[in-house]
């Protein structure tokens, strides 16, 4: 079966695409001009890299520095991988400190999944988005035992309840904190990107405007979406339900 790829993103530094590989599919060790993180994100691989490998039977995150050498063979059911090519000076960004060593670690796919979908749907989010997908780390669940710090707080409060709050780079400048540090931070306290926060955020705001009567062209716009139809194709994928439909329901 031959390799599926889709570039879902793109901007200067970064490119973003999802591939599906076959069952029992192979590369050759080959190396890349760019540096890779990567999510493993449904089935099985193994990969080789200089003296080591790894076999990976579960939902993974990988680092590959430029011109890493490695091979894969991918599992007998296939395997589908979500995959970032980075410059250097993204890479740095988002990998501080010598982060760049070859690596796979297991991770929790939910984070990627989910905001794989705000990449490939584009718009406003995807950019957020994208910067929220590099900057995880691999933590797989919200940290109960410590205390959220206040800026973290206030962000959390801008998110949920405007519409039109600025964003995350802004938000981030305004609270003198890193990007990346700002997302990292958010998902280990609250257990989801502050990208995903603020659509659910705004997905849970329409929703209320439509139970109070509003016409859903209205509600998406006091929700803070785009447009009647963003609104639309959000609600619909997370609940199966359009808005008349929801409306409906709700003054029964």
């Amino acid at each position: 079966m031959p390799i599926r790829q889709k570039t879902l993103h793109e901007t200067p530094g970064v490119c973003v695409r999802l591939s599906h590989y076959g069952p029992g599919e192979r590369m050759h060790a080959h190396g890349h001009d760019h540096h890779q993180i990567s999510w493993l994100l449904a089935g099985e691989l193994l990969e080789e890299s200089g003296r080591s490998q790894r076999e990976l039977l579960r939902a993974a995150r990988g680092v590959k520095p430029a011109d890493c050498v490695h091979a894969n063979v991918y599992g007998p059911q296939g395997a589908l991988l979500l995959t970032a090519s980075l410059d250097a000076a993204t890479a740095a960004r988002f990998l501080p400190g010598g982060a760049l060593d070859w690596s796979w670690d297991a991770a929790d796919p939910a984070p990627a999944r989910a905001l794989l979908g705000l990449i490939a749907r584009g718009g406003d989010i995807a950019d957020a988005a994208l910067d929220d997908l590099l900057s995880l780390d691999g933590q797989a669940g919200p940290d109960a035992t410590s205390r959220v710090p206040d800026w973290l707080e206030a962000v959390r409060a801008q998110l949920r309840d405007d519409p039109d709050a600025p964003e995350l780079d802004s938000l981030a400048r305004q609270h003198g904190v890193h990007r990346v540090h700002l997302s990292r931070s958010f998902t280990r306290h609250f257990g989801m990107a502050p990208s995903l926060y603020r659509v659910r955020s705004r997905l849970a705001l329409g929703i209320t405007r439509l139970s109070e009567g509003e016409a859903p062209a209205d509600a998406a716009a006091d929700a803070g979406f785009a447009d009647q139809s963003h609104f639309s194709r959000r609600l619909t994928r997370d609940l199966g339900l359009a808005p008349r439909r929801l409306q409906t329901l709700l003054a029964a």
